[in-house]
């Protein structure tokens, strides 16, 4: 049931919570920070630019996702922050400039696939490590509908949230044996400066596509990171989405 209620249960079952947010200075990061900082939950956000949430018990970090120095020595900074105790990683920043391929420079499509999928990767090798040690902790990766859409222009974006996909169903097999939970959610539309990037009459064709649009709004994507926490075991299909008509 996609209620506010269902967002509470959550976030009083997290309490005390170590969180990792990538992409905090707008959008779906910088809601879920907002949301996520009550209960004595700590959050440890990133993105290229400066801090737009000055409240207790976040810690923003100035972080080029596109540079693996960076990442390192952000996530050593997190592991002893938090005494290595990672609870929750939402892999959640991404960049989509969209242009035809062949108008696209080497430069573009490098940063495109860095930071939405290779960031991802090397964000997830080291977190993990520590959620391994302690024997507990949860990855949520966003994808796009993108994916299956095929839109003219959107050919490095929709690779790299494929690419997303199915490093979380690898990575989900590899960590389950060590109380770690992956899952991915692929997001069919939310408001951003993402998503600005297609026009009024584009958004409604792409929803008359899909019977729902479960994951429209902060609460109703915190909603499914409740259910996921609330399984047992992730199914092997670890992606979770809305359905075609």
């Amino acid at each position: 049931m996609w209620d506010t209620l269902c967002v509470e249960e959550f976030l009083s079952l997290i309490k005390n919570s170590n969180i990792v947010i990538t992409g905090t200075s707008s959008g779906i990061g910088y809601q879920l920070v907002k949301k996520l900082l009550i209960n004595n939950n700590r959050v440890w956000g990133c993105s290229r630019k400066g801090n737009k949430i000055n409240k207790k018990n976040y810690f923003h970090s100035k972080v080029d996702l596109s540079n693996s120095i960076e990442i390192e020595s952000w996530v050593k900074k997190i592991a002893k922050d938090t005494n290595k105790r990672i609870d929750i990683f939402i892999s959640n920043a991404a960049i989509f400039k969209r242009q035809l391929n062949p108008l696209e420079t080497f430069s573009s499509i490098s940063q495109t696939i860095n930071i939405n999928l290779v960031a991802s990767m090397l964000l997830t090798n080291m977190i993990s490590k520590l959620m391994i040690q302690n024997k507990k902790g949860m990855i949520i990766f966003f994808s796009s509908v993108a994916t299956i859409v095929n839109e003219i222009g959107s050919s490095a974006y929709a690779s790299s949230k494929s690419g997303v996909e199915t490093f979380s169903q690898i990575i989900k097999k590899e960590l389950e044996k060590f109380n770690v939970k992956v899952a991915t959610l692929r997001i069919l539309y939310f408001p951003t400066k993402l998503s600005g990037e297609l026009n009024t009459n584009e958004i409604k064709v792409l929803k008359k596509k899909f019977s729902t649009n479960k994951f429209g709004t902060i609460d109703k994507v915190l909603n499914q990171i409740n259910k996921l926490n609330s399984l047992k075991k992730i199914p092997n299909k670890n992606l979770f989405y809305d359905k075609t008509k």
